[in-house]
C-alpha cells in the first residue's frame, strides 16, 4: 500500500512539473504578479516615484526611445504631460496584470494596445526592452519578494501576444 501511494505521489509530481513546464505564466505566478505589482505601483505619490524611477532608468538604457515620447514632453520625464503619459501606460499595464486569468478580457485588452502601438509606429523591441527594465526597477520595491520568474515568463507571454 506504502509503495502504491508513493507511485501515486511521484506520478502526480511528474504531471505537475510537466504542466509547469508548458505553462510558465500559470495561475500561481499571475497571483505573485498582482501582488506584487500592487506593492511596487502603490498609490498616490509612490505611483509617480516608481514612475520617474522605472523611466529614468529606461531612457538611460534606451536614450532613443525619447523620440517616441516627444509629443508628451519625453525629454523631461517630470513634466506634467509625461507624468500624465507615463500614469496612463502603468495603468494600462496594472490592467493588463489584473486581467491575466481572464482569456477573454485579456485578448481584448492586448488587441487594443496592439492596435494603438501599431498606429503610433512603437515596434515590438519597445516591448522587450521595458520588460527588461522593469526586471531591473522592480527588485528595489519588492525587495527579497520580488519573483524573477514569474515576471520573465509573463512578462514575455505578454510581448508574445502583442507581437
Amino acid at each position: 500500500m506504502k509503495v502504491l501511494l508513493l507511485v501515486f505521489v511521484f506520478a502526480c509530481l511528474a504531471v505537475c512539473s510537466l504542466a509547469d513546464t508548458e505553462h510558465k505564466c500559470g495561475p500561481l505566478q499571475k497571483i505573485k504578479l498582482r501582488r506584487q505589482w500592487d506593492k511596487a505601483f502603490g498609490e498616490g505619490s509612490d505611483r509617480l516615484e516608481f514612475a520617474i524611477h522605472l523611466w529614468h532608468t529606461f531612457f538611460k538604457s534606451f536614450p532613443k526611445a525619447r523620440d517616441m515620447f516627444s509629443k508628451y514632453r519625453g525629454e523631461n520625464i517630470y513634466s506634467p504631460e509625461f507624468q500624465a503619459l507615463s500614469q496612463r501606460i502603468l495603468g494600462s499595464f496594472a490592467m493588463l496584470i489584473e486581467t491575466a486569468d481572464d482569456p477573454e478580457a485579456l485578448k481584448v485588452l492586448l488587441g487594443n494596445v496592439k492596435a494603438d502601438h501599431t498606429e503610433k509606429g512603437i515596434r515590438p523591441e519597445f516591448y522587450e526592452a521595458l520588460r527588461d527594465e522593469l526586471l531591473e526597477v522592480l527588485p528595489r520595491y519588492l525587495k527579497n519578494h520580488f519573483d524573477y520568474d514569474a515576471w520573465q515568463d509573463c512578462l514575455t507571454a505578454l510581448i508574445e501576444n502583442l507581437h
